[in-house]
């Protein structure tokens, strides 16, 4: 049976010796000797991981990228846009970009296109965009056929409060109440934008759902939230529906009970039975770190699903360097995490 490994992988900063992110300071940057221990492990990684497909986070030097890929078995590489630097200063990054890598051509791949729908039928405003374009691809993968693929981080957590805006208070009385409110404001921005963001994936996995309820459709992403909060439930529609309109949850007609799962998406770590009773962290270390990292897939892939184009058989989380203490800007604040999937021929 032919099998396809899907991976994501958030590279911290991947940006070349002079390239400052965020602010400019001696920590915010690479040496060449960092530079090249850090290429040096992502090789090493894309050997470990043997994925076919890869959707990157935090990519900056793209060029860079593109050629260590290809070094590295990755003849097939997209970038949906570039990265943003700050105007005043253009060695300074201040939004970097996702990327896919395929052993297999891409049938296409663009920057994702629209919103479907999403601030038309929601209270987030029209002018709302995505904090990094994802990437929208599709590959025609052995055993599966042709699959359609999203890469996505979604916005960062935290709410950060603007140093230059508090400095220019001279009350100490001021600074603080300022502190306090534009802190509340910035988080209420920044889970209402993850939120909208997984509200705008759900609806365009539902595109292919809708058209072929068995369509193979992967996401490969740093969500930035835990895989109990409401944003992932959002995504997935993984709670359970209490009633539909005023028939009970148990009432739908048995040759359309199907329905009830086509719609819904799939956390890949949780279609593997006996898969571990703790959930590995994919972000900041063994002990004290998060799972912020995903592969969601459609009912297409569901193990239960007996229409199913191919099936999840194995979640793995590349966190080695975690228990190895190794310096995350010579390695990653994340781990990367591999879906294997068993395609339904072949």
């Amino acid at each position: 049976m032919t099998t396809i490994r899907t991976a994501t992988f958030n590279l911290y900063h991947f940006a070349a010796p002079g390239i400052y992110w965020h602010q400019r300071r001696p920590g915010s940057t690479y040496s060449e000797p960092e530079w090249e221990a850090k290429k040096n492990w992502i090789a090493t990684m894309l050997g470990e991981m043997d994925a076919d497909v890869i959707g990157f986070q935090e990519v900056v030097s793209q060029d860079e990228l593109a050629a260590l890929l290809a070094a590295n078995g990755y003849p097939h590489v997209f970038f949906p846009v570039t990265p943003e630097f700050d105007a005043a200063d253009p060695a300074i990054y201040v939004n970097a970009t996702v990327a896919i890598a395929s052993r297999h051509p891409f049938v296409r791949a663009e920057a994702l296109q629209g919103l479907a729908g999403v601030p038309g039928d929601t209270v987030i405003d029209e002018d709302f965009r995505f904090s990094r374009m994802p990437v929208d691809a599709t590959i025609d993968l052995p055993g599966i056929g042709e699959t359609r693929i999203l890469v996505c981080h979604f916005k960062s957590q935290g709410a950060f409060v603007d140093d230059d805006e508090i400095d220019a208070l001279e009350d100490w009385g001021d600074k603080i109440r300022a502190t306090y409110m534009r802190r509340a404001m910035a988080g209420v921005n920044q889970v209402a934008k993850r939120a909208a963001e997984a509200g705008v994936i759900y609806r365009i996995f539902r595109q292919s759902i809708d058209a072929d309820p068995e369509a193979a459709v992967i996401l490969l992403g740093d969500l930035n939230e835990d895989p109990a909060s409401h944003t992932i439930s959002i995504l997935t529609q993984a709670d359970r529906v209490w009633s539909w309109g005023s028939v009970a949850s148990n009432g739908v007609p048995e040759d359309l009970a199907y329905l009830k799962h086509v719609y819904k998406l799939y956390d890949a770590f949780n279609l593997v039975p006996m898969q571990g009773f703790v959930r590995p962290n994919t972000h900041g270390g063994v002990g004290s770190g998060s799972t912020l990292d995903y592969v969601v897939v459609s009912n297409g892939l569901n193990p239960k699903n007996p229409r199913r184009r191919g099936e999840v058989t194995k979640v793995e989380v590349y966190d080695d360097h975690f228990a190895e203490g190794l310096p995350r800007g010579r390695s990653s604040d994340h781990a990367p995490v591999i879906a294997t999937v068993s395609g339904a021929t072949g």
